[in-house]
């Protein structure tokens, strides 16, 4: 039994690789001046060969099975860029940053973190994994984008079931199974912690 969080995003790599090659289409055609050709062709050379990778490589993924627990978590675009094109060329496969075996894992600890969203800087939460390991290494990385629920929650389960320990402070998880919405009960405990 293996559960996968978090997905490559093909559709929405297309959507914008496509809007950004339309418009440096439109700048190499409508443009009068023939220097601003050249930037038209660069916009649709960026956005097939930077812009399409970088959106279809999932910022989080993580996947769970009997044995291990495989987590990738990139905080930079040219990590993702990386990533995509040695998954197309050499590895065949998604490459994920971090293995750890599941009797390595000592407890994991849950919490969240208020993030700024794109594009009107409105603020979010993330739901974070912090693995404490019995060499005393902890491994973090981003759990849940509140997106993907049903997803996490099996994870979740089929981790407790293979006997992994949760220290959860914020109740994150039990909010999870509940039919409040995550991102209003994690401000509801932001705005309690900072009185």
């Amino acid at each position: 039994m293996k559960y996968v969080v978090g997905k490559p995003s093909i559709l929405t790599a297309i959507l914008l690789s496509t809007f950004y090659s339309l418009l440096g289409v439109a700048i190499y055609i409508f443009t009068p001046w023939e220097g601003m050709n050249y930037a038209g062709i660069v916009i649709i050379f960026l956005s097939i060969f930077v812009i399409f990778p970088e959106a279809a490589c999932s910022e989080l993924m993580w996947e769970i099975d009997t044995q291990t627990l495989k987590f990738t978590n990139y905080s930079k675009g040219i990590d993702k860029i990386l990533t995509f094109y040695q998954q197309l060329f050499v590895a065949k496969r998604f490459p994920y940053q971090v293995v750890i075996n599941l009797n390595q894992i000592d407890y994991v600890a849950v919490t969240y973190a208020k993030v700024p969203r794109a594009p009107f800087g409105a603020i979010g939460y993330d739901v974070w994994f912090n693995i404490h390991t019995y060499d005393g290494s902890v491994y973090s990385f981003i759990a849940l984008t509140l997106s993907g629920k049903k997803d996490f929650n099996q994870a979740v389960d089929f981790m407790k079931e293979q006997g992994i320990h949760f220290k959860d402070g914020y109740h994150i998880l039990d909010a999870l199974h509940s039919h409040e919405h995550l991102s209003y009960y994690l401000e509801r405990i932001d705005k309690e912690q900072s009185k």
